[in-house]
C-alpha cells in the first residue's frame, strides 16, 4: 500500500510503513540494477521516478526478505523493473496526456533492432502540473489564509533513458529531474508561500556483459555509477514580524559507483547454483544546510563509505516433487559488523494443480548517513551510534490451480524485526532524532485469487490480513488490519475497447499522535482502446470514482505539532493519446 505526504510517495508491505521512513526497506531494481540513493537509501516510486512508465514491460515484487541475494535494504521486499526491448517497441512512438490540475505530459520513444543484431531504445518524456488548490486545518487562522494554498502544490519532471546492446554486451543510461512545491509547510516553512521547493535529481550509467561460458554455465558482469542530488529551497518567519523571511538552503549530493559479478551454471542435473560477488564504493554522501542572510551554517558533512558482498544460493530438485533452496550472503557495510543473511526454501508439487512452500530468510538494513547524521536547528539532531536493524521472516503458503484459467493462493507469515531504526524525540534536547528503539512481532495472512474468461476478461484479487506489534505490544502506526485489491479488465463490444476497474481498501491506521485516520476505498476505472499496429491508442481514466475523502497518518513535525494527517486528492481525470510511427 501506499501513503504520502504530499511531497513523496512511500511503499507499505505487510502492515510496516513507517510514517517517517524514505522507503528505505525496499530495495528498487531497475532491469536488476539497484536504485537506492547513497544519502536516504530511498526507492523512489512517486513523480520522482527515475523510469517512465511508458518504458515500462512489467514490474516484478518479491515479497519477503531479500538480503540473502541483493543485500541491504531488501527488508519487505524487492522490486524489479522491467523496460520494454526495442522489438517491443519497433519505431518511434509519441504520447502525450491531460490531467486534473492542468497536468500536461509528453514523450518521445525510440526503439529498433539494427540489422547487424544490435539494438537501441531511447526516450525523452517530461510532465508539468500546477496541483491541487488545498486546506490545511492546522493553519486555519487569518493570518495564514484559513489554512487554503493555492500554486504551492506544483510538480514538474523530465526524464531521459537511453540502452544500448549487442551480443550480451549492453550500455545504459538514465536521468531524471523533479522539481516540487511543499504545500504542507513541512518542517514549519511559511504556509502558502510558492517559493518552498524541493527538487530532486537522479542518474546512473550501467555497462553490462552476459556471456555463455560453458553449456551450462552463463557470466554475467557489470560496472555502475550513481548519482543523487537534493536541494531545498525554504523561507522561515523571522523573529521580527517586519523583517524578511529566512531563507534556508538545504541539500544533499551522493554519488557512487560499483561493480558485481555473478555466475549461474547447473553444476549436475538436480543442482542450479547461483553465487556471485558485489563491491559499492559511495565515494561523496555529502549534507548541508544554512540560511542565506545573513550566513550561518548548521550543516556541511561530507563522508564516504564502501559496502560489498559474496553470495551463493543453489536449487536442489530432490525429487519429482520436492525442490530445494538454500542460499546465504555475506555483507560488509561500512565499519559496522559483517550480516550473515541466510535464506532456505522448500517447495512441495502435492498435484499437478498444487504447490506447497515453506520459507525462512533474514534481511538486515544500515543506518544510513541521513539518519546518523543529518542535523536541522529546532528539528532533528544526529545519532552516529545508529545500530543495523535486522529482519527474520517465516513464511507457508499454497498454491491451487482450479482448471487452467483459475489460480487460488495463500500465504501465512510471522517476522521479527530486532533494533527497529525508528525517529523519536530526544528527552534531553526535545528535537527528533534516529535510535533503536526495539523490536517489531507481526503475523499475517495473504490471500489471492484470479480467473480469465475465454473472451479474454480477467479479475484479481487479493486480501492482506496483517498484525504488528511494538515491543509494548501496541499496534504500529499507519499499520492497516486489513488490505483489499480489485483489478478487473472486460473487453467492451464496440471499437475494440477495453474497461479497465481497480479497486483498493484500506483499514483504518493508527498515527503517531495517538489518533486514529479512517478506513477507505477507491474505485479506479481506464476505458481504453488499444494499439493495433501502427496506429493509435486512446485511453480516459477517471481516479477515485466516488469522490472518496481519505487522509495518509503524518511524520512527527516540530514546525507543525499539531498535525496527524495529510489529507489525499478526491476525484481526478486523465486523458491520454500515443501514436506509433
Amino acid at each position: 500500500y501506499i501513503h504520502s505526504d504530499r511531497t513523496y510517495a512511500y511503499i507499505g508491505a505487510r502492515g510496516f510503513a513507517r510514517p517517517q521512513d524514505y522507503n528505505s526497506r525496499m530495495l528498487l531494481l531497475i532491469d536488476g540494477q539497484r536504485t537506492n540513493d547513497a544519502i536516504y537509501d530511498m526507492a523512489y516510486v512517486g513523480s520522482e521516478q527515475l523510469i517512465d512508465l511508458d518504458l515500462v514491460d512489467r514490474i516484478e515484487v518479491v515479497r519477503g526478505p531479500g538480503s540473502s541475494v541483493y543485500g541491504g535494504n531488501a527488508l519487505f521486499g524487492v522490486i524489479n523493473v522491467i523496460t520494454r526491448t526495442a522489438q517491443q517497441i519497433d519505431g518511434l512512438e509519441v504520447a502525450a496526456s491531460y490531467a486534473s490540475f492542468d497536468t500536461v505530459y509528453g514523450s518521445a520513444t525510440y526503439g529498433k533492432r539494427l540489422d547487424n543484431g544490435a539494438e537501441v531504445v531511447a526516450s525523452l518524456s517530461g510532465m508539468d502540473s500546477k496541483g491541487p488548490d488545498l486546506y490545511f486545518p492546522e493553519f486555519d487562522a487569518p493570518e495564514s489564509n484559513f489554512g487554503r494554498t493555492s500554486g504551492t502544490a506544483f510538480d514538474r519532471n523530465s526524464r531521459f533513458y537511453v540502452r544500448l546492446s549487442q551480443e550480451g554486451l549492453s550500455l545504459t543510461a538514465a536521468a531524471s529531474q523533479r522539481q516540487n512545491g511543499n504545500p504542507a509547510a513541512l518542517y514549519g516553512v511559511l504556509f502558502d508561500d510558492p517559493s518552498n521547493r524541493q527538487s530532486d535529481s537522479q542518474a546512473y550509467v550501467n555497462l553490462n556483459y552476459t556471456r555463455q561460458v560453458a553449456a551450462d554455465s552463463e557470466l554475467s558482469a557489470r560496472l555502475y555509477w550513481g548519482d543523487y542530488s537534493y536541494r531545498s529551497h525554504s523561507d522561515y518567519a523571522a523573529e521580527a514580524s517586519d523583517d524578511p523571511p529566512v531563507r534556508n538552503r538545504d541539500g544533499a549530493q551522493g554519488n557512487w559507483w560499483g561493480s558485481e559479478v555473478k555466475l549461474v551454471t547447473a553444476w549436475s542435473a538436480r543442482n542450479k547454483l547461483v553465487s556471485g560477488i558485489e563491491y559499492q564504493s559511495n565515494y561523496r554522501q555529502k549534507q548541508w544546510t544554512y540560511d542565506e542572510n545573513p550566513y550561518q551554517s548548521y550543516l556541511d558533512d561530507l563522508r564516504n563509505s564502501q559496502r560489498g558482498g559474496v553470495f551463493a544460493q543453489n536449487d536442489f530438485q530432490w525429487t519429482e516433487a520436492v525442490k530445494v533452496s538454500l542460499g546465504a550472503r555475506y555483507d560488509k557495510v561500512g565499519t559496522a559488523a559483517g550480516e550473515i543473511s541466510p535464506r532456505l526454501g522448500l517447495v512441495f508439487r502435492s498435484s499437478e494443480q498444487t504447490l506447497w512452500k515453506l520459507l525462512y530468510g533474514s534481511a538486515f538494513r544500515p543506518g544510513n548517513v541521513y539518519e546518523k547524521f543529518y542535523t536541522y536547528p529546532e528539528q532533528q539532531i544526529a545519532n552516529s551510534q545508529l545500530q543495523p536493524e535486522t529482519l527474520k521472516t517465516w513464511e507457508a503458503g499454497v498454491e491451487h490451480y482450479l482448471g487452467k484459467q483459475t489460480r487460488v493462493a495463500a500465504t501465512a507469515y510471522y517476522y521479527n524485526m530486532e533494533h527497529l531504526i525508528e525517529q523519536v524525540t530526544d528527552p534531553e534536547t526535545g528535537l527528533l532524532q534516529y535510535r533503536n528503539v526495539g523490536d517489531v512481532k507481526a503475523q499475517g495472512l495473504e490471500l489471492e485469487g484470479e480467473h480469465q474468461w475465454d473472451n479474454g476478461a480477467r479479475l484479481r484479487l487479493s486480501l492482506d490480513l496483517p498484525r504488528t506489534q511494538n515491543a509494548q505490544g501496541e499496534q504500529l502506526s499507519n499499520s492497516p488490519r486489513t488490505v483489499g485489491k480489485l483489478l478487473g479488465s472486460l473487453p467492451l463490444p464496440w471499437m475494440r475497447l477495453r474497461l479497465g476497474a481497480e479497486g483498493q481498501w484500506l483499514s483504518s491506521r493508527k498515527t503517531d499522535a495517538g489518533t486514529s485516520v479512517p478506513s477507505y476505498g477507491v474505485v479506479n476505472l481506464t476505458l481504453l482502446r488499444p494499439m493495433a499496429n501502427k496506429s493509435w491508442q486512446l485511453s480516459a481514466s477517471v481516479f477515485n470514482l466516488f469522490d472518496e475523502k481519505f487522509t495518509d497518518p503524518a511524520a512527527p513535525d516540530l514546525g507543525v505539532p499539531s498535525r496527524d494527517r495529510f489529507e489525499q486528492d478526491g476525484r481526478t481525470f486523465r486523458v491520454k493519446a500515443v501514436y506509433r510511427f
